[in-house]
């Protein structure tokens, strides 16, 4: 498929209003004020800071109009505003990136929820033999735009790599259609990706090593696990409340979702007996069980409608063995198999086109 002639659904979706604040922030950073930032986009300082708020992706493109403009003389721009975008950034999106078991798996998720992202770029990632190739399509965006658009998107995936990773991401090369600038900007890319460019290339495209896809993930680097934990406990405390042990016991579950410890875990990490645990628990009118079944009813649901996994990737994310005993509990909780909610609930099953997305991990 011919760049030019991409389909609009797959760069000009609604989006979060948490890119617009990472935007408007950098702006705001540089000296300019937010009405210089917001205009001609229609947005109000209101529509800014709704937690909840969307744009349309030529909104955003607007807002980074207002800033390029204002700001011709900073070339390291887009750099500067793809290294803000982090896994919380993304809302329950990014902790499912985050807690994906391996690097493909978490880039196959990645790229076929693209419009769970602030991505304006359309990615095709291919694997050729020993090496995977990522490339970045932007004929569709406005010239004037293009190039920190391409600079912001790549640099926010890289961002993403380094978080999930809890690491740099090593890249055995990097291409960029643009010619070599300046000396300043040079460095700039070289320290961002590691290695130094090759500019003037065909494409906008990474490299790397195809043995990555298939190495376990950490669960990134401490500060980030704890940021997304915060997203979740947030999240489940605005479902239910709790106070005292039962509270201690359910975060302690958030923690770690894919990796549920069992009573005598956590009751050894709070110094004292599973029996002790139980007791303190019934004491407050609560189980053991149903802590574990509120939080896994709680992300589950989260999963499916804001970061749109499937019902496999879900199970996997939650901790269970495989996606029956998932589908058995989910129908325990909502009285309906996971398909039937979301057909009730007016969402699209996950797994929508991405341009040519020729790898797909194992």
């Amino acid at each position: 498929m011919n760049a030019k002639s991409l389909p609009r659904q797959l760069w000009d979706f609604r989006r979060g209003m948490a890119t617009a604040r990472v935007l408007c922030q950098l702006g705001q950073d540089h000296g300019l004020s937010l009405d210089q930032l917001l205009q001609h986009t229609s947005l109000s300082r209101a529509q800014l800071e709704d937690p909840k708020g969307e744009i349309e992706a030529q909104q955003e493109i607007q807002v980074i109009r207002n800033l390029i403009s204002a700001l011709p003389h900073v070339p390291t721009l887009g750099i500067e505003a793809g290294c803000r975008y982090h896994v919380t950034t993304y809302g329950l999106w990014g902790y499912a990136v985050l807690s994906s078991p391996t690097l493909g798996m978490a880039v196959s998720m990645a790229s076929r929820m693209l419009n769970q992202t602030f991505s304006l770029t359309t990615n095709e990632v291919e694997q050729v033999g020993e090496q995977v190739f990522v490339t970045y399509h932007a004929d569709h965006l406005p010239p004037e735009v293009r190039q920190f658009i391409v600079d912001r998107d790549r640099a926010a995936v890289l961002t993403l790599q380094r978080e999930i990773l809890g690491q740099p991401m090593p890249y055995q090369a990097v291409h960029m259609r643009r010619a070599e600038p300046s000396a300043e900007l040079t460095q700039a890319y070289t320290e961002l990706f590691g290695v130094r460019p090759l500019f003037g290339q065909a494409l906008d495209r990474s490299i790397f090593a195809a043995s990555l896809m298939h190495e376990p993930l950490p669960q990134a680097d401490p500060h980030t696990a704890a940021l997304c934990e915060q997203m979740c406990k947030k999240l489940v405390d605005a479902r239910s409340s709790r106070t005292g042990v039962a509270a201690q016991v359910r975060d302690r579950l958030m923690r770690t979702p894919g990796r549920i410890p069992d009573m005598e875990a956590i009751a050894a990490e709070m110094n004292i007996t599973s029996r002790t645990l139980r007791r303190h628990l019934t004491t407050e009118g609560a189980s053991f069980r149903a802590l574990l079944e509120e939080v896994r009813s709680t992300l589950a649901e989260e999963l499916m409608t804001t970061a749109s996994l499937t019902h496999s990737e879900i199970a996997e994310r939650l901790g269970y063995a495989d996606v029956t005993t998932f589908i058995e509990a989910f129908r325990r909780w909502k009285g309906v198999p996971p398909s039937e909610f979301r057909k009730a609930q007016g969402l699209l099953r996950p797994g929508g086109p991405v341009v040519r997305r020729r790898f797909i991990p194992r």
